[in-house]
């Protein structure tokens, strides 16, 4: 990354006001480390943190209000990943708004900083930051290596809108590092797990209330295709990963398929595309010596590409959400 980090700032009162949204329902212990991380990093950069919870039963409200945040509770059935953070964007004052999940453990502490600074780049609507599991199977270090690589990236506005990132002069990105912006099999475009926005732009371009999942993928395509560009910042990482049951995989892929769908955006993933990434997948395993794994990662892939050739092509309108 020689050349491409950003100089490190110390806080300033004058730089833009940072606030911290995080959607919660029964944290547990991974909160706990959460809520500590916050505590350190709230005074250094003045932030607003503000927890929507949604019906914990155990010790989540009790560690978000000892560590002195703003507390939301809402209805279970109020919850809905786009329109609790809408909700979250609506009642805090910041002008950049970052999304947390309860379960992410930033390892980076300067990461509001971080945000901050790619935010300033013209034209740049939102940011995401590099998520790495806490321990890894195979095929989580293949997505990894994928999606959330070392160098930063910069996703372009869609084809036919004016590209922020080639006419700014205040690009600070080589023209290849930058990233057409087509949802890919397996590809991370946006990530609320870790991320930030521009208040003015999430205000004008909402995210999605209709989607049960994936609202955060739908809202960088929309911001995309009003001219906006979107940054990934490895130099603001953290610790987070999910480990899916084939079941449980195949009901989240499903359900992505469905929301993509809904909004004309489930185009990707056709067979020869699936097929490339399967064979860059399977290959990666091979080279890393973990040929044992084959039989497990066809099948994990084989179900995760039928749970979205599935949920693409059924009709009808369906709201239920996972958690992420």
């Amino acid at each position: 990354m020689a050349g491409l980090a950003s100089p490190v700032r110390a806080a300033s009162p004058a730089g833009p006001r940072i606030s911290v949204v995080i959607p919660t329902l029964n944290g547990g212990a991974k909160f706990r480390h959460l809520c500590r991380h916050l505590e350190i990093v709230r005074d250094r950069y003045d932030l607003e943190v503000l927890v929507i919870d949604s019906g914990s039963g155990d010790s989540t409200l009790e560690h978000a209000e000892r560590a002195g945040f703003h507390v939301h509770r809402i209805d279970p059935a109020e919850f809905g990943h786009g329109r609790t953070r809408n909700l979250g964007v609506q009642m805090t004052n910041g002008d950049i708004v970052c999304f947390l999940t309860q379960d992410v453990l930033p390892c980076t502490p300067d990461w509001p900083e971080r945000f901050a600074w790619a935010l300033e780049e013209p034209g740049v609507a939102g940011v995401y930051g590099r998520q790495v599991p806490r321990d890894a199977t195979t095929m989580e270090m293949f997505f990894v290596a994928q999606n959330y690589p070392a160098e930063p990236l910069r996703y372009g506005p869609v084809a036919g809108v004016a590209r922020h990132d080639e006419h700014s002069n205040g690009s600070r990105l080589p023209r290849e590092l930058v990233r057409a912006a087509t949802p890919r099999p397996g590809r991370v475009l946006f990530s609320n797990a870790f991320s930030a926005v521009r208040r003015d732009v999430v205000m004008r371009i909402p995210f999605s209330e209709d989607v049960p999942v994936s609202e955060d993928q739908v809202w960088a395509i929309q911001a995309l295709a009003a001219g906006y560009s979107i940054a990934y910042e490895p130099a603001a990482e953290a610790l987070h990963a999910h480990r899916y049951t084939l079941r449980g995989l195949f009901r989240r892929t499903y359900l992505i398929a469905r929301a993509l769908r809904e909004v004309g955006l489930d185009r990707g993933a056709s067979l020869p595309e699936s097929v490339r990434f399967l064979a860059a997948e399977l290959s990666y395993v091979i080279r890393h010596g973990h040929v044992h794994r084959l039989p497990g990662v066809l099948a994990y892939e084989f179900v995760r590409w039928a749970g979205f050739q599935i949920g693409r092509r059924e009709l009808g309108h369906h709201k239920q959400g996972v958690r992420r």
